[in-house]
This record gives C-alpha cells, sequence and structure tokens, in this order.
C-alpha cells in the first residue's frame, strides 16, 4: 500500500492532487494524511510578512514545500501560485495539541520534482480526481481535520475548475469553517 519516494520524481500536480501521509515523528498531526503542504509563515523572514497579493505567504509555501518534499524553490516561485481564498478553521485536537487558524488556500499547477524530507513526510499519493473518494476511503490513516474539511466544503469543485481558478478568488472574505 504505501508508495515511498526516496528519490525524485516528475509528477504534474494539476493532474493529480499530491498528499502525503505525515510522518509519525511530528508533534502535532503524525501519521495523517493531508494536502502537499503549509504555508507557516515566519515573522522572522521579513519576505514572509508582505501581504500585498498574499506574496508573503506564497514565498512561506515556496520555503516549505522546498522543506518538506525537496522540491527545488527555482521550480516553484511565488508568482506559480494561485493565491485562492482563506478558510478560519478550529480543531480541540488531542488535549495537548490543537489549532485556530487563517490557512491561505493555494494552487500550484506546475512540474515538479519531488525528493521528500523523511523527517516530515512518510509517504505521497497521487490521487486522481475522478478516483477521489474510492482513493480516500481506501486510505490507512484519518484525514488531517483541515484537509477534511477542505475537501468537504470546497476541494472537488476547485479541482474540476482548474482552468478557471479566478472565478473562485476570494481575497477580502474569509470563509468559516468552524
Amino acid at each position: 500500500m504505501p508508495r515511498m519516494l526516496s528519490s525524485p520524481e516528475r509528477r504534474r500536480i494539476s493532474q493529480n492532487k499530491v498528499i502525503d501521509l505525515n510522518c509519525q515523528a511530528l508533534i502535532t498531526f503524525p501519521d495523517m494524511y493531508t494536502n502537499a503542504c503549509c504555508s507557516h509563515p515566519l515573522y522572522d523572514i521579513e519576505a514572509e510578512r508582505v501581504a500585498t497579493n498574499a506574496l508573503g505567504i506564497r514565498k512561506a509555501a515556496q520555503r516549505r514545500l522546498n522543506y518538506e518534499l525537496g522540491i527545488p524553490m527555482e521550480q516553484i516561485r511565488p508568482e506559480h501560485f494561485h493565491y485562492l481564498t482563506r478558510i478560519h478553521y478550529k480543531h480541540t485536537g488531542d488535549s495537548v495539541w490543537g489549532e485556530h487558524e487563517i490557512h491561505y488556500i493555494l494552487f500550484l499547477q506546475q512540474d515538479v520534482d519531488l525528493n521528500p524530507n523523511l523527517n516530515e513526510v512518510s509517504e505521497i499519493r497521487y490521487i486522481k480526481r475522478n478516483n477521489i473518494d474510492e482513493e480516500i476511503r481506501k486510505l490507512q490513516a484519518p484525514l488531517t481535520p483541515w484537509f477534511e474539511l477542505i475537501l468537504k466544503e470546497r476541494l472537488k469543485i476547485w479541482w474540476d475548475n482548474l482552468k478557471n481558478l479566478n472565478k473562485f478568488e476570494e481575497h477580502h472574505v474569509i470563509q468559516r469553517f468552524l
């Protein structure tokens, strides 16, 4: 069942949704399938504080995709990301860790080389749109709470409209998934 990648592999992300299984050693949400990456902007990095057109978030996503999935920085430039909207979500977690966050939703439709950081990611899967429900049901681990919400509320309609994502842009609205 697990599809481990130990060397770079090139895939078209627009045709396949990349999900990964969080490494067992992670403090929060270990052994859970999730979206390819969360941006986690850092205040200490001035470029990641730029709010205009979510440029700081895009730069943070570039940094995190490089760190987590080993994608070379030059393959994932900030201008390659399509900023769609933001979601507000919270999850009580396991009584030790929980989340209450604003997530920026970015899409990347790009050919990339992957070389996963095994301290972050223990498995990568490529899921095609027409198989998504079946493939999610077959997973041997749960989804992260935010990915489950995005999948339930919006992912399929966004994915069905990859060539026309502009119509879903809501930069001045925060979607409440509480």
